[in-house]
C-alpha cells in the first residue's frame, strides 16, 4: 500500500488554479471538487491493490484525476470490471454520507447543495463512454468480448473521438465560452491521440505479459486458422484477450499443422523472428 501512495502526483496546474480560487473566493468549491475526485480515485486504487494489480502512480490535474496500472489487458474482464467501477460506486456512499450529514445539521444547505451537484456531474463525465474515462474503459471491456485486444483498442479510440467531436460541437453552439468545458475537451483528445499513437506499444506490451506467462487462466479456447504463408505479426494481432489460442496452419485450403499460440510468442520475442511466416515454425517433415 504504501509503494503507490509514494506515487501521488499532482500536476502543476492545480497549484495555480488552486492560487487562482483562493484569490477569487471559491477555494471551497475546489476543495469538494478535490475531496469527490480522491475518494473517486481510491475507489479504484484500492480495488486494483486488493487484486494485486500493480498500480504506478495517482495523478491529480486542474478538473479530474487518473489511477494508472500497470496492467495490459491480460487481467480476467471480470477483475477488470471491478476496478473500472470502484471508482463509480463510490459517489453513491457519497450521496447517502452528504444526506445523513446534512439531515443532523452537520453539513449547511449552501455546501450540501454544492457537494451534492459536483458529486453527480464527476459521477456522470466518468461514465460518459469516451477513453480513458470510465465508461470509456467500460466500452473497451464490452468490444474485448468479441473483438482482438488490438481492434478493441482501436475502436474504442475512434468511437470515443466521434463522441468528443459531437460533444464540442453541442458546447460550440450552446456554450461556446465554457472554458472549463474547453479545458477538459482539449485534454481528452490530447489523450485520445496520444493513446492511438502509442496502441502499437500497448498491444506489444500485451504480448509481452502473454509471453511472460502474467496473463491469468484463459476463459475460453479461440481456434485460430490462418494459411502457411501468413506472417506471424499478423496472427498475433489476431490474439483475445482471457483466451487460449491454438492456430491452424493451412496451405491450399488443407491443413497442414498446428501451432500453439506460445509457440508464436516465443519465436517473435525470444528467437527475434519477427518476420517469419506460420510455415517457417512448423516441423520439418
Amino acid at each position: 500500500m504504501n509503494n503507490w501512495m509514494k506515487n501521488v502526483h499532482v500536476h502543476p496546474l492545480l497549484w495555480g488554479v488552486t492560487g487562482v480560487c483562493v484569490l477569487t473566493g471559491t477555494f471551497l468549491h475546489l476543495l469538494l471538487i478535490f475531496i469527490v475526485i480522491a475518494i473517486h480515485e481510491l475507489g479504484h486504487v484500492l480495488a486494483a491493490h486488493l487484486l494485486g494489480w500493480r498500480v504506478k502512480k495517482i495523478i491529480f490535474l486542474p478538473f479530474g484525476g487518473a489511477a494508472e496500472v500497470d496492467e495490459y489487458g491480460n487481467r480476467p474482464l471480470q477483475e477488470e470490471l471491478l476496478v473500472v467501477l470502484a471508482g463509480p460506486l463510490q459517489h453513491l456512499w457519497m450521496f447517502a454520507a452528504a444526506w445523513l450529514m446534512h439531515g443532523g445539521g452537520f453539513l449547511p444547505d449552501q455546501i450540501y447543495e454544492a457537494f451534492l451537484q459536483i458529486n453527480m456531474a464527476i459521477l456522470l463525465f466518468n461514465l460518459l463512454p469516451i477513453y480513458p474515462l470510465d465508461g470509456g474503459k467500460l466500452l473497451m471491456l464490452l468490444f474485448s468480448i468479441a473483438k482482438p485486444f488490438l481492434s478493441a483498442f482501436r475502436l474504442v479510440i475512434i468511437c470515443s473521438a466521434c463522441l468528443l467531436f459531437c460533444l464540442q460541437i453541442i458546447v460550440f453552439l450552446f456554450f461556446p465560452f465554457h472554458l472549463q468545458a474547453w479545458a477538459i475537451f482539449i485534454y481528452l483528445a490530447w489523450t485520445l491521440w496520444r493513446a492511438w499513437k502509442e496502441k502499437r506499444y500497448s498491444f506489444m506490451r500485451f504480448l509481452l505479459e502473454r509471453h511472460y506467462g502474467n496473463k491469468g487462466s484463459a476463459d475460453f479456447l479461440k481456434p485460430l486458422t490462418a494459411p502457411a504463408g501468413e506472417p506471424v505479426m499478423n496472427v498475433l494481432e489476431r490474439f483475445q484477450r482471457n483466451a487460449k489460442h491454438i492456430i491452424y496452419v493451412t496451405d491450399e485450403g488443407k491443413q497442414k499443422g498446428r501451432l500453439d499460440e506460445n509457440e508464436l510468442l516465443y519465436a517473435y520475442f525470444s528467437e527475434k523472428k519477427t518476420d517469419c511466416c506460420l510455415q517457417d515454425l512448423l516441423p520439418i517433415d
